[in-house]
């Protein structure tokens, strides 16, 4: 029995901004996963909503695990755990001052003196 397998090793971290601002907002992955469907998302990358629920959790993770960096920009910015190119850490650190806010973290105004 012949089993087809791919995969793909990379090492930069991808994040879609719309699916981060779904993750300030605190939206649930399922909630997520609803508005990116309403939005054309399963017709923009021709992709089940399966793959869809998956892709959203992978980043919902990925946002987990940098959140504790979004606290010190500067660690975002040094940090060699993820390998976000430049203009990805300002969207993410911009996003956050932009709203001051995010339903996962305790963000204050000291954020904006790290």
């Amino acid at each position: 029995m012949a089993v087809e397998l791919d995969v793909f090793v990379g090492n930069t971290t991808i994040m879609d901004e719309e699916v981060y601002q779904l993750w300030l907002d605190g939206y649930t992955v399922n909630d997520a996963v609803k508005v990116r469907m309403e939005g054309g998302a399963l017709d923009e990358c021709e992709a089940n909503a399966d793959v869809l629920l998956s892709d959203t959790m992978d980043q919902y993770r990925t946002f987990q695990m940098c959140e504790r960096l979004l606290h010190s920009p500067s660690k975002l910015a040094n940090q060699l755990l993820f390998q976000i190119p430049p203009h990805r850490q300002a969207m993410l650190i911009e996003s956050v001052f932009h709203t001051n806010t995010c339903s996962h973290c305790d963000f204050t105004t000291a954020l904006a003196l790290a």
